[in-house]
Formats: structure tokens, sequence, C-alpha cells
């Protein structure tokens, strides 16, 4: 038997027990991380992870090395740009589905840097039922929580199926102008009524780019929020440089404000990204970093 199906037997059997509310109950601390407990005690206890797209022109290992050693980080939210989920025909990430070795090579990468994959994403995602239920099988063998998505509405239903199977989140990305769920309202809508394991993706940058607030969005969708893409843009453009926190539109004090003073999923991804010197990014990083640590402790 192999691994894709040894996870699947698992996940079978975690639905059953708790069907039969035989979960066995564990007592863990707001926004504890098994890699990473002594990361904890900063951001005020906030899981901070990178997005995969801040280091995306590095290599795997050489980005792992950049989020732990200069950047003091033990969890990463993987995109297309380490590992292909699904195949893409176009942009940068252009290329075939991963192959199960490369899948299992790259658990083993984060497994030796101590890292946790949060989330995976963004990923479109529509009606072909065994591309989707691949995804689900190759974020499985990484032990991804969290798949950050951009569904087609008609099919969120199987798609939700494969979330609640596999004990994985779906967290419905909020896009920039042009885009579905282009509003927070619509995020809202979309995941009204849905299971425990259908949430959102607070992306920071793409509500000041549709002239919302994000500390509104925060508090409006409170325990729902599954992740956080955290980043500043220059503008309110669609097409507007992501760059450091506190150079841009956010108002960085009060956002974070709305995170303390909301009760939000304590296994979120909460994944920092800067997009504007891909080959540099670790400057801004940290500072940054520097930034939301002092305001969120």
């Amino acid at each position: 038997m192999n691994s894709f199906e040894d996870a699947k037997i698992l996940q079978q059997r975690r639905l059953v027990l708790k069907a039969l509310s035989l979960t066995p109950f564990v007592s863990v601390p707001k926004f504890a991380n098994a890699a990473s407990g002594e990361q904890d005690r900063t951001y005020g206890g906030f899981p901070m992870g990178l997005h995969g797209a801040t280091v995306r022109n590095f290599p795997n290992d050489e980005a792992l090395r950049i989020l732990t050693e200069e950047l003091g980080l033990h969890r990463i939210e993987l995109t297309p740009s380490q590992i292909r989920l699904r195949a893409f025909d176009q942009g940068n990430a252009e290329g075939p589905i991963a192959s199960t070795a490369e899948v299992r090579q790259l658990k083993q990468q984060l497994a030796a840097a101590g890292v946790t994959a949060t989330a995976y994403g963004f990923l479109p995602m529509a009606g072909d039922a065994g591309e989707n239920e691949r995804v689900f099988e190759l974020a499985s063998e990484l032990s991804i929580r969290n798949i950050t998505v951009v569904p087609q509405l008609q099919y969120l239903d199987s798609i939700e199926r494969l979330a609640d199977e596999y004990d994985i989140r779906l967290a419905i990305h909020n896009n920039a102008p042009g885009s579905t769920f282009t509003s927070i309202a619509e995020v809202s809508a979309a995941i009204s009524g849905r299971g425990e394991n259908v949430g959102a993706c607070v992306d920071v940058g793409n509500v000041l780019r549709s002239s919302e607030d994000p500390a509104v969005a925060i508090r409006r969708l409170g325990s729902k929020v599954f992740g956080i893409h955290l980043k500043d843009v220059s503008s309110a453009d669609p097409d507007s440089d992501v760059i450091g926190l506190g150079k841009g539109l956010l108002d960085t004090e009060t956002f974070f404000t709305a995170m303390t003073e909301t009760e939000l999923a304590a296994d979120m991804a909460l994944s920092l990204e800067y997009l504007a010197l891909p080959d540099q990014p670790v400057p801004s990083v940290l500072q940054s970093l520097a930034l939301a640590d002092r305001l969120l402790s």
C-alpha cells in the first residue's frame, strides 16, 4: 500500500471517530506549533510564517535556509513555486503536477529544516474531480492543514466533501478588482452555512485594493479566518506593488489591534508576503517582522 492510500485510510478513520464522538481530546495552547515552540513567544503568540511567493526565486533548500536562519521563522505557506499540486499551463508556475518523489523530497526537506507547511495556495479549483482529489492527496502527504482556494462556486459542494474526507480546510481567498471574490461580502456569503472545514483567507493587500478595511474584514469573519496573507501595497491599483508593512496603504496598528481582539482559528496560516524585490527579500521582511512583533506583543 502506498503512502497516499495510507493517508486516505487515516482520514477515513478520523471521520469515523469523529462521527462516534470518540476523537481524543488534546489540550493545545493558543497558536501552538510543535515545529516552533520558541517562536510562539513572539508576535503576541500568533503563528507567524512566510508566504512562499516571497522566496519564489530560490530553490527549496535555500528558501528554507533563509526562512529559518535569516528570518527566524518555522512556518511557510507553500506555493506552486515550491511544489505544484496540480499542473499549470501558464505563468511562473507553468509545468506538470509534482511527482510522488518530488512531494516526498520536499516533505523530507521541511522536516530536516524544522518547518511546518501551514497552507498551500492560492489555488483555483473547479469541477475536475480527479484533479481535485489529487490535490488533497498530495496536500495530505505534506500534512498541510489549509488549502487557500479560489473555487468556482458551482463546484464548492464537491470540493467541500473532499475537505471533509481528508480533514483539510478550505480558505477562500479574496482577490483584487477584476476577478471573483473581490469583496469580503462575497467571501462571507460563500462560506455562510458551510461546515467547519470551509473558511476564509484574508488577503490584506487585495482588501486594500478593493478599497475595504482589512481590520473590518478580520472582525467580520472571526473564527472563520483560516489564513491571512499579511502584506502592504503601494496603491489601490489591482497590480500595485507588494511592499513592506507600514510602507503603503495598510494601517498596521489598527489591523493588528483587530487581530488581537478577535478570536481567530488557532491553527490558521499567518503568511507574511513581500514581492517587490524577489532576489533580495530579507531586509524588508525583517523590517516587517520587527514591526509586527512590536505591534502584536
